[in-house]
């Protein structure tokens, strides 16, 4: 088994996760099912990518492809506590939130989710000190 990271697709889960959640879904409800097939095809269908133009991806040589959920603002604290944690740095819940409201969101008419995930969010929060 080989495995392979890629953003490819994001706009694509994106867009799904809020559709799913103006539904009335709750983020911890959603499927695999319910991202895999678009994700799949999104990254099939991608001409503006070398891995979406790759061996790999046109022979269908990928047996499965694991979307990653888009941070809201509640997982973005929570990142953030546990970067102030890691590194035994104090922090507020004003601090928590001052990183929430700093993140920069999509989609643009929304912007419920970070467009980054929690690694950049560690690198961070030292502008974030009480």
């Amino acid at each position: 088994s080989s495995f392979s990271f890629s953003n490819l697709g994001d706009n694509v889960i994106n867009e799904v996760v809020l559709n799913l959640l103006k539904a009335g879904q709750a983020q911890e409800e959603i499927l695999m099912d319910h991202l895999v097939p678009r994700l799949q095809a999104a990254i099939v269908a991608s001409t503006d990518s070398g891995f979406g133009r790759s061996r790999l991806v046109q022979e269908k040589l990928i047996d499965f492809f694991v979307p990653f959920l888009p941070l809201e603002k509640q997982p973005v604290r929570l990142c953030a506590q546990d970067a102030f944690l890691s590194q035994e740095l104090l922090y507020t819940e004003k601090a928590l939130d001052e990183v929430a409201k700093n993140m920069v969101c999509v989609p643009k008419e929304n912007q419920i989710f970070s467009s980054q995930g929690c690694k950049s969010i560690a690198q961070r929060i030292n502008y974030f000190l009480p």
